[in-house]
């Protein structure tokens, strides 16, 4: 039997997936006919990638739209989700109703991430990368003795990660979001754009700046998610992002819109 719910597609952030996710899922659930996308290599039920760049990201995302024959749809992106999510030629996809941006990443520079932490990270990454031992080390015991260690996630959290998420495409994926400066295109299409002023990890007036200036129809709402919680309960994404606030995404979106600035 059908329902009156919007269909909303949505990927994962680098560093989630849908298990991690689920308290998530099951909340928007209620608001839309949610179709979750993991991607590539994050999950073990999306296998990884011959190749990690962005345009693959994208095409297996565009893959999986298809795959789900959807007459309308509003499509969704948790920071590098969105990255990919943007990435696909939306633009020409008459089902697509608007795009959402979750805590959106866009480039490098909306990392809000320490000088000293950018070499550090980056300089690992590129080792591992270079040198192909991403798997192997993935696969190190002192690996999962570090991440347990170094985590402030509970233990069950870490044990996701290390189990779900392929090597790989981890540090590939860590690679591309620290060296990307590439910014993003928008489409001519609605955006919706979640934030958290207190976000730790994207840079909230940098972020907010390039959708004002760039977005060619723009709804922004505020919200007090982490952007990596360590409460992933179905409460507490209800309680920081409410139905009244969904259904003002909804709204905005069944109005009649124009792209012109």
């Amino acid at each position: 039997m059908k329902n009156d719910k919007e269909n909303l597609i949505l990927v994962n952030a680098f560093y989630t997936n849908s298990i991690l996710l689920r308290g998530l899922i099951d909340y928007l659930s209620e608001h839309f006919n949610l179709h979750f996308i993991d991607l590539p290599g994050f999950s073990k039920k999306s296998p990884p990638l011959k190749k990690v760049n962005l345009g693959n990201f994208s095409e297996s995302i565009q893959k999986k739209i298809d795959e789900l024959n959807l007459a309308h749809y509003i499509i969704g992106g948790i920071s590098f989700g969105f990255y990919a999510v943007n990435n696909i030629p939306l633009e020409m996809d008459e089902r697509c109703k608007g795009i959402v941006a979750i805590f959106p990443y866009v480039d490098s520079k909306s990392l809000k991430l320490k000088k000293s932490k950018k070499i550090l990270y980056s300089a690992v990454v590129n080792f591992l990368c270079f040198t192909r031992l991403s798997s192997k080390i993935w696969q190190h015991r002192y690996t999962k003795k570090f991440a347990y260690w170094y985590s402030s996630y509970p233990p069950k959290r870490v044990k996701v990660i290390l189990e779900h998420f392929d090597g790989e495409t981890f540090f590939q994926t860590a690679r591309l979001i620290l060296h990307n400066s590439h910014g993003i295109k928008f489409h001519k299409k609605p955006y919706i754009l979640i934030i958290n002023r207190d976000d730790n990890t994207i840079n909230y007036d940098y972020c907010l700046k390039i959708f004002e200036e760039n977005a060619p129809v723009l709804f922004v709402l505020h919200s007090e998610i982490d952007h990596f919680p360590k409460d992933i309960s179905k409460d507490y994404f209800q309680e920081r992002f409410s139905g009244e606030d969904i259904q003002r995404m909804i709204a905005f979106l069944n109005r009649p819109q124009t792209t012109d600035r």
